[in-house]
């Protein structure tokens, strides 16, 4: 009952999240400073912390290691040694911006010999998290709601119907079954199988999870 969607011009609706495709990597080259940045979905504190830890292995030698996620409400971000306000913040408000949540970019710089100003370092780290989140593109998921679900077996060619192909099995009572269903359409699905089986329809919830957007 799932189908994904990815794309440029992509705007959360209720009930859904908009998060980078995929983990990318983007370098600039500034006034002789080399920013590398990547970016990457993640789904807990301790994912966007090992995206930082990486980075650091990754490049010992770097100067900075300015780093920002977003996880729902949890919003924190580090300028690792550059002048306040210049790195983290503007890395931060790229992804803001753009209405991303379950998000983490680290920048690496390599200092080049040539002080960029507190402006030059804002256009700078906010630059090369845009221009590797344009690359990554935009994947938008959706909480859906696991749901058992029982009809007598008089209506359950019916429930399987409004149920799109679920699985059927059946016991001793009827059609057992089991289904993922968008949050929000989680009330008018138990509002249809009651229409259809004269209030015989049983409906449970089993679990959270989250996928791709239909």
């Amino acid at each position: 009952m799932r189908h994904s969607s990815t794309g440029d011009n992509v705007a959360a609706v209720a009930g859904e999240r908009l998060t980078a495709a995929r983990e990318v990597e983007h370098e600039d080259v500034v006034e002789g400073s080399r920013f590398i940045a990547r970016v990457r979905p993640v789904s807990s504190v301790e994912a966007a912390e090992a995206l930082v830890d990486e980075a650091r292995r990754d490049h010992p030698e770097a100067t900075h290691h300015c780093w920002a996620y977003k996880l729902g409400e949890v919003m924190r971000f580090s300028d690792d040694g550059e002048p306040g306000g210049t790195a983290g913040r503007p890395m931060l408000e790229v992804m803001l911006k753009r209405g991303l949540d379950g998000c983490a970019a680290v920048v690496v710089r390599y200092f080049g010999g040539r002080k960029l100003g507190a402006g030059g370092l804002v256009r700078a780290y906010g630059g090369a998290v845009a221009r590797a989140l344009d690359a990554a593109g935009v994947r938008r998921l959706t909480t859906y709601h696991r749901l058992r679900v029982r009809a007598p077996f008089a209506s359950a060619a019916s429930v399987l119907r409004e149920l799109h192909g679920a699985v059927a099995d059946f016991d001793e009572r009827g059609l057992v079954t089991e289904v993922a269903v968008p949050a929000t359409a989680v009330e008018g699905l138990r509002t249809r199988l009651a229409e259809l089986t004269r209030g015989e329809a049983e409906v449970e919830q089993v679990g959270v999870e989250e996928g791709p957007a239909a």
